[in-house]
């Protein structure tokens, strides 16, 4: 018959020899979604966005990218703090680019709001890089040699915004249906804001923001 203190060591055995084998395993690898944001709209028709269903009148904005990670963690978003480093670092090229083109500046930082969150490294799924999300044949339209640099990035995606209000006689909601759902789309819908649900959320999204001082 074992003592009550040989039983306790060899449970402390055990305990020890399990953390240290789970320590050499091979982290698991876990799919995670990011860059997910929810929207509700108030009413007075103003959006409220969340990164997570706060009640069940927030619905799926950004559906985010899934990616694979060890550690069974998800990434950190960026933070509220990196979000206004990121209006802060813009915030001048915004309004330099926009007098430049004769844009108004809040639609541009409004844009930029929506589209990446003032985040210069941001890529979608789709392809679409940096802080205006330009698209590779945009960005090639507009000789943007690297899409990244947030000053061609913000000087291309301020020209393509102004051509696209001009192609649509200066109304906004249009040039904006173009600018998320591509050029044609709006022609192709008869000179409509496409009936694409994420253009249809994107343009009063961002023509909200816009009214908010587009966050400059």
């Amino acid at each position: 018959m074992t003592s009550p203190r040989y039983r306790m060591i060899c449970m402390r055995l055990a305990v020890a020899t399990a953390l240290c084998a789970g320590s050499l395993l091979p982290p698991v690898a876990t799919a995670a979604t990011v860059g997910r944001v929810f929207v509700s709209y108030a009413v007075d028709g103003s959006p409220r966005y969340a990164t997570q269903r706060l009640d069940a009148s927030y619905r799926v904005f950004i559906r985010g990218e899934t990616v694979r990670t060890k550690s069974g963690k998800a990434p950190s978003t960026r933070s509220h703090v990196s979000q206004e480093q990121g209006r802060r670092q813009l915030t001048p090229l915004i309004a330099h680019f926009a007098h430049l083109h004769q844009v108004e500046p809040e639609l541009v930082a409004a844009v930029v709001a929506v589209e990446s969150g003032f985040n210069t490294a941001a890529v979608s799924p789709a392809g679409a890089v940096g802080a205006m999300q330009l698209m590779p044949a945009t960005a090639a339209r507009y000789g943007v040699t690297n899409a990244a640099n947030p000053a061609q990035n913000i000087d291309a995606g301020v020209r393509h915004l102004k051509d696209l209000l001009h192609l649509h006689g200066g109304n906004v909601a249009l040039a904006l249906a173009a600018y998320n759902a591509g050029q044609g789309a709006v022609a192709r819908n008869g000179g409509r804001i496409p009936p694409y649900r994420e253009t249809m959320l994107y343009v009063p999204a961002v023509l909200a923001a816009a009214a908010r001082g587009g966050g400059l």
